[in-house]
């Protein structure tokens, strides 16, 4: 008997989208364990083929969404987004919402 799920190597794009218009105060990236800002004040967009992160009207981080992970942080304040960029780099971003639920 089997009591969990076997875990997905990608997120479904119907529960990608719902994070489409999200408002994030800032992004972050995770490198080698380090945390880099890469900015503050944007949103999240996320179309059919892709993922993308504005802040201050820059666009800061752009993936596919084909093997693209996003996932709520237990808090529920941001989100994790894990995605391959054009030039085929693995990337781990953490967006942090505006307003908390």
């Amino acid at each position: 008997m089997k009591l969990f799920k076997k875990s997905k190597n990608s997120t479904p794009i119907k529960e990608l989208l719902s994070f489409n218009g999200k408002g994030i105060s800032y992004a972050v990236e995770r490198i080698n364990g380090e945390e880099v800002t890469l900015g503050k004040s944007g949103a999240i967009t996320v179309t059919e083929k892709e993922i993308i992160i504005v802040c201050d009207g820059k666009e800061v981080f752009r993936c596919f969404t084909k093997g693209a992970t996003m996932s709520v942080l237990l808090s529920g304040n941001g989100c994790d987004i894990k995605g391959s960029d054009q030039l085929g780099t693995r990337r781990h971003i953490v967006a942090y919402y505006n307003e908390w639920k």
